[in-house]
C-alpha cells in the first residue's frame, strides 16, 4: 500500500538548513530526469524513480519507496502522458493515458485543462498529481477541440463536453 504523503525524513532536511547541501535530482520541463545536472541514462532507474514520485503534505515532491523518502525538484510536473488509447465510443468511449511511469489510467475527464504556456494537462493518480501531455498524445485529444458559439473552446470527449479552462 503506498504512503500518502511521506515526509522527508529530519537529516535530510538539516543537511538542507546547514547549508551543506544534497544531491539534486531535477526532472525537467520536457520530463527528463537529472542527477547534479548530468542526464540520467540508466533505464532502470529511471523507470524506478518514475514509479517512485510521491507528494508530502506540504507541496514537495519526493521519490518515496519503502521507508526511503528523498526531494526532488520539479520544473513542471513530475508525469507526462506519453500515449492515448480511445475505445468505445460516446457514452462508453474511454480514454487510455500512458504515463511517463510506464503505468497506464484512465483518463477522468473533468481534470483536463491547459496552461498559458498551451500544453495540456491533466490529474492522475486519483486527482493527486499533475501530468502534463506529450506532443503527440496531446494532438490526439485535441482533434476533439471544438469552439463554442460563445467562443470558448471544449472538448468532446467520453460522451461529455468538457470545457477547456486555462490556468496560470
Amino acid at each position: 500500500m503506498e504512503i500518502q504523503f511521506p515526509e522527508i525524513p529530519d537529516y535530510i532536511k538539516e543537511l538542507i538548513a546547514s547549508g551543506s547541501g544534497i544531491d539534486e535530482i531535477l526532472i525537467d520541463k520536457e520530463g527528463v530526469w537529472y542527477h547534479n545536472g548530468e542526464k540520467f541514462t540508466n533505464e532502470k532507474i529511471l523507470n524506478f524513480f518514475g514509479r517512485s514520485v510521491n507528494i508530502t503534505a506540504d507541496g514537495e515532491y519526493v521519490i518515496h519507496y519503502g521507508e526511503y523518502t528523498y526531494p526532488i525538484k520539479v520544473e513542471d510536473t513530475p508525469y507526462f502522458i506519453t500515449g492515448v488509447t480511445f475505445s468505445g465510443f460516446g457514452n462508453f468511449e474511454t480514454v487510455l493515458l500512458n504515463l511517463s511511469s510506464g503505468e497506464t489510467e484512465e483518463l477522468n475527464c473533468n481534470t483536463l485543462y491547459c496552461k498559458k504556456n498551451n500544453a495540456l494537462y491533466c490529474r492522475i493518480k486519483n486527482g493527486t498529481m499533475p501530468a502534463k501531455f506529450k506532443r503527440s498524445p496531446s494532438f490526439n485529444i485535441l482533434e476533439r477541440l471544438e469552439e463554442g458559439s460563445d467562443g470558448k473552446f471544449h472538448l468532446k470527449l467520453c460522451g461529455q463536453i468538457i470545457d477547456l479552462i486555462i490556468k496560470d
